[in-house]
């Protein structure tokens, strides 16, 4: 039961991750649209390249926003990657059907 509780937080916080977008604008045209998730990943890997870029943004009078539940993104994390599972799947799929010598190569 605890498992089954705890496994359902983590989605659902993968789930918000995912929906709460930060968004790069300028003159109300959309440069950048990226998850919570990315911009944490960067932050953590490479945070000299975020705080740069944040900067040099602001200076070019870019402007920064956040998201919650971004209409775009309303299906659920776990939607998400089983289509993205599918996805992969198909083009495995069809892939191994062609085989390496008819897609193209020669």
């Amino acid at each position: 039961m605890n498992e089954t509780r705890q496994n359902h937080q983590t989605g659902s916080l993968f789930s918000f991750l995912y929906r709460t977008r930060v968004k790069v604008s300028k003159d109300s045209v959309s440069i950048l649209n990226l998850s919570l998730t990315f911009m944490l990943l960067s932050l953590l890997f490479a945070p000299w390249l975020v705080i740069i870029g944040g900067i040099v943004a602001l200076v070019m009078g870019y402007r920064f926003n956040i998201a919650r539940n971004d209409p775009s993104f309303t299906d659920s994390f776990d939607n998400m990657v089983q289509q993205a599972a599918g996805n992969v799947k198909s083009a495995v799929n069809s892939f191994t059907q062609k085989g390496p010598t008819e897609g193209g190569e020669q």
